[in-house]
């Protein structure tokens, strides 16, 4: 299950192809916040995206990380 929420969460980040608020991917995805937060997380921590503030009302952004990112 965990593999499968990964799935979809990466597939809509690549397709944005850039940085989206984590408010909006969670309205988008119709999950909550600190659930969706925890399943970035470890995301993160496996190099599949990438995770930092933005400069407007300290909102935490989120990015896929693509074959670009690494060549």
């Amino acid at each position: 299950m965990l593999g499968r929420r990964w799935d979809v969460v990466y597939k809509v980040l690549a397709t944005k192809k850039r940085a989206i608020a984590l408010q909006n991917l969670s309205s988008e995805l119709e999950t909550p916040a600190p659930t969706l937060l925890q399943t970035l997380r470890e995301m993160e921590s496996k190099g599949l995206v990438e995770m930092f503030y933005g400069k407007e009302k300290a909102a935490i952004m989120v990015k896929a990380k693509t074959l670009k990112d690494y060549v």
